[in-house]
Order: C-alpha cells, then sequence, then structure tokens
C-alpha cells in the first residue's frame, strides 16, 4: 500500500520531531563555530554553529557554513594568525555566502532511525531550518560527506 504525507503534513511531523528529539531545539542558539588551531581553539569565519540548549557550546547540532572558502577540521592555508576581524561580531546567518546547512551525525542518525533513507527528509529538513531561522539556504548535506 502506497502512502502519501502532504508537505504540509510533513512539515507539522518535522517540527514536532525536531521539538521531541533534540530538547531545547526552539531555542538553539549561534555563533561562529570553532576549530583546533594548535595552541588551542581558533574561529572558523567559515561556519557558524548551531548548539541546543544544555549542552557544550561545541556540539552543534548543525552548522551553516561558506562552501565555497569552509573545511573541515579547519584546514586553511592562509588562515590568519590573529583572531579575524568577522569574529568580532554575531554571524549574518542571512548573508548568501553560507549557503549550506550540515547536520551532525548525531542528528543525522536521529534523523535516520524515524524518517528512513536521508533522500526521503533533507528538503524538508531544511524548509523547516530555513523557516525557523528566518534563513534562505539552498543546500543540505552531511557533515561527514565535506
Amino acid at each position: 500500500m502506497k502512502f502519501i504525507i502532504t508537505e504540509n503534513k510533513m512539515n507539522s511531523v518535522m517540527e514536532k520531531f525536531l521539538n521531541d528529539e533534540f530538547e531545547g531545539f526552539s531555542d538553539i542558539h549561534y555563533t561562529w563555530a570553532n576549530f583546533n588551531c594548535g595552541m588551542g581553539e581558533c574561529c572558523d569565519m567559515y561556519a557558524i554553529g548551531f548548539v541546543l540548549p544544555k549542552t557544550n557550546y561545541d556540539e552543534y547540532i548543525f552548522k551553516l557554513v561558506d562552501s565555497e572558502n569552509y573545511r573541515p577540521f579547519g584546514e586553511y592555508k592562509d588562515y590568519p594568525e590573529d583572531l579575524p576581524e568577522p569574529c568580532y561580531e554575531q554571524p549574518d546567518i542571512n548573508d548568501p555566502k553560507f549557503d549550506t546547512i550540515l547536520i551532525s551525525e548525531g542528528m543525522y542518525e536521529e534523523m535516520e532511525n524515524y524518517f528512513s533513507f536521508f533522500d526521503d527528509w533533507e528538503n524538508e529538513l531544511l524548509r523547516v531550518l530555513n523557516r525557523t531561522f528566518h534563513m534562505n539556504v539552498k543546500n543540505i548535506r552531511l557533515e561527514y560527506e565535506m
């Protein structure tokens, strides 16, 4: 038997799932992501990390990245030695250079357990995240695919 879920119904299911499975989802905060740069942690001016309340500052449920410049683990060749200027300001999640959402492995596993295949829910998750955080991001990927 084939079962068809309308976009509105899937949207409702996705929002309820996110709020039920990720405690504090409606209170997520975001700031520049970090990476280990040798002697400590550095601000990653190409990634904005979204963190649930009650989790560590570096346990990102997802990141919003500049896909052209972002490198996993901060493997940047010409990264400035001092704190980059953008890192002094709150990141702008509506800056068009931030064009891709990278979902964490933990988020991916929870989503797969509930919704099955990534292709089945990736577009709806993207729509919900865009609407929730007032963004206009076009791409969504798994963090370990970058």
